[in-house]
C-alpha cells in the first residue's frame, strides 16, 4: 500500500473511457442520481469486522461469527458515503458499472474497495430490521463468496486512479483462491477525484471485465464498499457499509402485458358486456429480457383490481394465480388463469414477474393505464301490451315484458369460478297519458312501483286505474334499470306505439215507448127523501162494451152519510191494449128506507193505444 502525504492533488480526468457516464470528479452527476448508501462517520463506532487472522480479504469469509465488532475508523479510511449503478452504453450495448464514494478526511492512506458478491448477503445478515447486537451474533456478510465474485480497489497515492480487478476463482476442492490484481487500463475504466478531495468516482465496463464478452446474464446481489490497508490478500478491513445495495446485473426483465378475454382474443377500446353477468377475461404477459440472454424460466402472477380512472392496479385487488415461463428464449409469453368479473365497470391488471435468481434477473411488475379495460352493462328491453277497450267506469290495465336483463355482481366481484350474483332488481313504474288523438296529451295516472325479479312479464298493479273520460290513452313504461350491471330504459315515451293505446268508450242507448193507462170510475148515490145514506157500491170493470166476460177489476166502497155521496175506485191496474170497455156498477142499500139499484152495465169507453216504436242515440 502506497501512503498519501498531505492532501489529494485533484487532477482532470484520467481515463478515456467512462461509457454512458461523465467521469469528472463531480461526485455524484449521472443521471438519475445514483441510490446513495451513507455510513456513520466521525468519532462513532460502527459495526465492522474484527481485526484477526481470520478477517483478512483472502479468508473473511470463512471466519466464525461473531467476527463483527463496534469499531471506530480512522478519518481517512472512515466512509461517510458511497453510491453505486449501473447503465447500458448505447452506442456498444455494454454494460457500465458506476461506484463513488465520499471520505471523512481528504489526507492520508488508504484503499477504496468494492467488493460484489453474487450470492446475496445470508440470513443473519438483515441489515434492514436486525439490531447491532444481532448482526454482530449472527452476520458474516462475506460468507456467501463464490467463485466468479470480484473486488475493485482503488489504490489512493497521491493523485493516482489506478483501478485494479481482482477476481475469486475456486479449486476441484472449493477452495476460494483471490486471484492476482488486473490493471483496468483506459479503453474499459475511467476515475476522478473531486476538486476537494473528499470524493470520488469511477465508472468500469462490466461486459469487457467482468461478464468477459458475453451476454449470458449475471448478477451480483450483495456489494460492501470499504476501505481496506492494501491490495494483498493478508489486508485488513478498516471501514465497511454494510447495507443492502442494489443488485449488480448485465439483464434487465421487461414485461408488456395486453388485457384478453378468456378466448384470448384483444378486447375492443368500447369494452366488453357483462352478458349473462359474469365475463371471462385473462392477462397476456411479455416478459422480453434487455442486455443479455438466458432460458426464460420463473413465473409471472396476476392480479385484478376494479378501479375508477385514472387509477391502475398498482396495490391490492384479487390474486387470480401465476403462469410459469416456458420456452427456450425470451421474450415469452404466458397468459394468466381466467377470472370472472360480474360488475360493469373498469378493470386493470397488475402482471409481476417473479424474476430469475438463477440467472441473475430481477423481478418486474406492470400496472399501466394499458392494462386497464371496461365492462359495459346490458341494455334490456320493455314490451309491453296494452289491455283491452274499456267502458267509462271500468279500470284499464296494461303489461310489461322485460329481457334482456343480467345478473347482480357476485360478492367478491372477481372470481375464479364464474359463479354471479341474484337476478337483477330495480321496479318498473306504469304512466298512462291521454286522453289524446296525437302525442301523449297530459298524465293522468302514476301506478305504484312493480319490483323486478329479472327477465319477465309484469303486469300494472292494483288498484287500477279507472278513467273518467272517454278517449284514447296512451301507456309508457319505465324500468329503473338495476346498478351497475343493467340500464334503465323506457318503452313508448313518445307515445306512438299503438300497442300501447287503450280507447275508453260509452255505448250507444235506445228509446221505445209503451202507453198505460190506468181506468177509474165513481158513483154519486143521493135519496133526498130517504135520509142518511146507508150502503155499498159495487165495481166492476171489463174488456168489453156489454160487461161480459171475466171483470178485469173489481172494487166495493161503502157509501154512508148525508145525501148526496160519492165513493169511486183506486185502480192501480194499467191497461195497454187497445179496445172497448165497460163498467157494471150497483148500490146495495142497507137503509130500509131506501132500496138497492141493482147491477147495470151503465157506462162504456175505447181506448186506442198507438206506441211510436224506438229511437237510438246518435
Amino acid at each position: 500500500m502506497l501512503a498519501l502525504a498531505g492532501a489529494v492533488v485533484p487532477v482532470g480526468p484520467a481515463r478515456a473511457a467512462s461509457g454512458p457516464f461523465s467521469i469528472d470528479g463531480v461526485v455524484p452527476d449521472t443521471t438519475p442520481t445514483p441510490p446513495q448508501l451513507s455510513d456513520a462517520f466521525g468519532n462513532v463506532k460502527e459495526i465492522g469486522p474484527v481485526n484477526s487472522s481470520t478477517t483478512k480479504i483472502g479468508v473473511i469469509q470463512s471466519a466464525p461469527t461473531p467476527m463483527l465488532a463496534l469499531t471506530n475508523p480512522n478519518a481517512q479510511v472512515d466512509l461517510r458515503r458511497a453510491w453505486l449503478t449501473t447503465a447500458k452504453d448505447s452506442a456498444t450495448g455494454h454494460d457500465w458499472l458506476y461506484f463513488a464514494w465520499e471520505r471523512d478526511s481528504n489526507s492520508g492512506s488508504g484503499f477504496i474497495a468494492y467488493e460484489f458478491m453474487q450470492n446475496a448477503a445470508p440470513a443473519g445478515c438483515a441489515y434492514g430490521t436486525a439490531t447491532d447486537a444481532q448482526l454482530i451474533a449472527n452476520c458474516n456478510p462475506w460468507a456467501n463468496r463464490r467463485a466468479g465474485d470480484f473486488m475493485i480497489l482503488w489504490d489512493q497515492s497521491g493523485s493516482s486512479t489506478a483501478l485494479v480487478l481482482r477476481t475469486w476463482s475456486a479449486d476441484s476442492a472449493g477452495h476460494l483462491t483471490l486471484g492476482v490484481g488486473v490493471p483496468l487500463n483506459a479503453t474499459v475504466s475511467q476515475a476522478a477525484f473531486s476538486p476537494d478531495g473528499f470524493r470520488g468516482e469511477a465508472a468500469v465496463d462490466l461486459t469487457a471485465t467482468i461478464f468477459g464478452g458475453s451476454n449470458a446474464c449475471k448478477s451480483f446481489a450483495n456489494t460492501i464498499p470499504s476501505t481496506v490497508t492494501g491490495n494483498s490478500d493478508s489486508a485488513d478491513y478498516k471501514d465497511t457499509i454494510l447495507q443492502q445495495t442494489p443488485p449488480i446485473t448485465n439483464c434487465t426483465a421487461t414485461i408488456t402485458t395486453t388485457p384478453k378475454t378468456s378466448a384470448g382474443a384483444s378486447i375492443p377500446a368500447t369494452g366488453l358486456a357483462i352478458g349473462s353477468g359474469a365475463v371471462g377475461v385473462m392477462d397476456s404477459a411479455v416478459v422480453g429480457l434487455s442486455g443479455g440472454t438466458a432460458t426464460p424460466s420463473g413465473s409471472v402472477s396476476f392480479t385484478l383490481c376494479k378501479v375508477d380512472a385514472p387509477a391502475t392496479c398498482s396495490t391490492g385487488g384479487t390474486t387470480v394465480g401465476s403462469t410459469s415461463l416456458t420456452g427456450g428464449t425470451y421474450p415469452a409469453t404466458v397468459n394468466s388463469p381466467t377470472a370472472y368479473v360480474t360488475s360493469a365497470g373498469r378493470y386493470c391488471w397488475r402482471s409481476s414477474f417473479s424474476g430469475d435468481t438463477a440467472n441473475g434477473i430481477s423481478g418486474v411488475s406492470e400496472s399501466s393505464s394499458g392494462e386497464c379495460f371496461t365492462v359495459n352493462p346490458a341494455t334490456p328491453a320493455v314490451a309491453t301490451t296494452a289491455g283491452p277497450t274499456q267502458l267509462i267506469g271500468q279500470p284499464v290495465t296494461d303489461s310489461a315484458s322485460l329481457t334482456g336483463t343480467t345478473a347482480q355482481p357476485a360478492n367478491p366481484v372477481i372470481n375464479l369460478t364464474g359463479a354471479t350474483g341474484p337476478a337483477a332488481g330495480g321496479t318498473i313504474t306504469f304512466l298512462l297519458y291521454g286522453p289524446s288523438s296525437s302525442g301523449c296529451g297530459n298524465l293522468v295516472y302514476t301506478s305504484p312501483t312493480v319490483a323486478v325479479h329479472g327477465d319477465g312479464s309484469y303486469p300494472t298493479p292494483d288498484p287500477q286505474f279507472v278513467p273518467t273520460q272517454a278517449g284514447t290513452y296512451h301507456w309508457v313504461a319505465n324500468y329503473s334499470g338495476s346498478s351497475p350491471n343493467t340500464s334503465s330504459t323506457t318503452h313508448n315515451t313518445l307515445c306512438d306505439d299503438t300497442a300501447e293505446d287503450v280507447t275508453v268508450t260509452t255505448v250507444a242507448s235506445t228509446l221505445s215507448t209503451a202507453q198505460t193507462w190506468v181506468p177509474n170510475d165513481s158513483i154519486t148515490v143521493s135519496a133526498p127523501a130517504g135520509g142518511t145514506l146507508a150502503g155499498t157500491a159495487y165495481f166492476d170493470l171489463f174488456g168489453s162494451s156489454d160487461c161480459s166476460g171475466t171483470a178485469l177489476y173489481s172494487t166495493s166502497s161503502a157509501v154512508g152519510g148525508l145525501s148526496p155521496q160519492t165513493v169511486g175506485t183506486a185502480n192501480t191496474t194499467a191497461q195497454s191494449s187497445s179496445g172497448p170497455y165497460s163498467w157494471r156498477v150497483r148500490y146495495d142499500s142497507t137503509n130500509p128506507a131506501q132500496r138497492s139499484i141493482p147491477a147495470s152495465c151503465l157506462e162504456t169507453s175505447a181506448l186506442t193505444v198507438v206506441n211510436g216504436g224506438s229511437v237510438s242515440s246518435p
